[in-house]
């Protein structure tokens, strides 16, 4: 199975897009209704001012630059997640054009029928079935702007440019299930479902995995 990351290219096919769709807010903590306005995942004014300044502003963008660089960094000077080996990189092993495609993203997307995630830490995932579109789809997740994601859902989920890509035969298939996490806070967290989702995408014989990150 191979993966690829936003702004990588394989082919013809680049890691990110826009479109204009719709995209609905979605409950949390224990099912609070969403703000009808905004559409947005209920969460503290607080924090959605700051990661609007991150966006709207130039400096807001560099201080958030800073900061994930310099607690990026700490994380793995503390070691939290300790890889035990290389990573296993896997070849694409069949040309695109007949490859089996699958998208993971972790920016708090799933079915607005199942269970939110919690916005605080959740290791958990969700199955997002091919035929879902944007209005059957919600974002939980408080740690990015999530207005863009509003405007346009591709930006943290591209399925339907995925499924264009499709019917213009430049990538064999779309995969029947794809999946989406939200906030871990600890890494390590989603070493077993990370591992879980791998093996449900080879069963399903994924040749390839888009990974979007929120």
């Amino acid at each position: 199975m191979y993966f690829i990351k936003p702004g990588q290219e394989v082919g013809a096919i680049r890691a990110e897009s826009p479109v204009n769709s719709s995209l609905r807010g979605c409950t949390q903590r224990k099912a609070l209704a969403m703000n009808k306005q905004t559409r947005f995942t209920p969460t503290s004014p607080w924090r959605e001012r700051l990661l609007r300044l991150s966006n709207d502003a130039a400096w807001g963008e560099h201080f958030a630059y800073w900061f994930g660089k310099v607690t990026g960094g700490l994380q793995l000077r503390l070691e939290k997640l300790r890889p035990s080996s290389e990573i296993p990189w896997t070849p694409l092993r069949r040309p695109i054009a007949q490859a089996t495609v699958a998208i993971i993203t972790t920016g708090g997307v799933h079915l607005c029928a199942d269970r939110p995630f919690e916005l605080r830490t959740d290791a958990s995932f969700r199955a997002i079935p091919r035929s879902s579109s944007s209005a059957d789809l919600c974002i939980t997740h408080e740690h990015y702007d999530r207005r863009d994601a509003l405007r346009d859902l591709n930006l943290v989920f591209p399925l339907e440019r995925l499924l264009e890509l499709e019917a213009e035969g430049i990538v064999g298939r779309v995969a029947d299930v794809h999946y989406g996490f939200g906030f871990t806070q600890d890494p390590r967290d989603l070493l077993a479902p990370g591992r879980k989702v791998g093996r449900l995408l080879a069963q399903a014989q994924v040749d390839l995995v888009i990974l979007v990150p929120a």
